[in-house]
């Protein structure tokens, strides 16, 4: 899928997101819980429907917004693949 929202060639800087609360979109101020709330609680099977659910990356301006400075979508992918198993 290559709905990514901005320019992935930014070097990426040495930032720890994981917590549950941080953003994972910064844009749309979309966090891990709210990804993972999507899955459990509404159903989402795919990463199409939780981008369209949780409106990630509706607004980009990633290079701004997001700390890393890159496009949220492969942290988005990547925490969708961590909880949908």
């Amino acid at each position: 899928m290559s709905d990514c929202c901005c320019n992935e060639n930014k070097i990426t800087k040495n930032i720890n997101s994981n917590l549950e609360g941080e953003y994972i979109c910064y844009c749309n101020k979309v966090t891990k819980q709210d990804i993972k709330n999507a899955i459990f609680e509404n159903n989402c099977k795919t990463v199409k429907e939780l981008i369209s659910f949780t409106g990630a990356m509706k607004n980009s301006n990633c290079a701004v917004n997001n700390p890393k400075e890159t496009c949220c979508y492969q942290d988005i992918v990547s925490v969708f693949n961590k909880y949908s198993k």
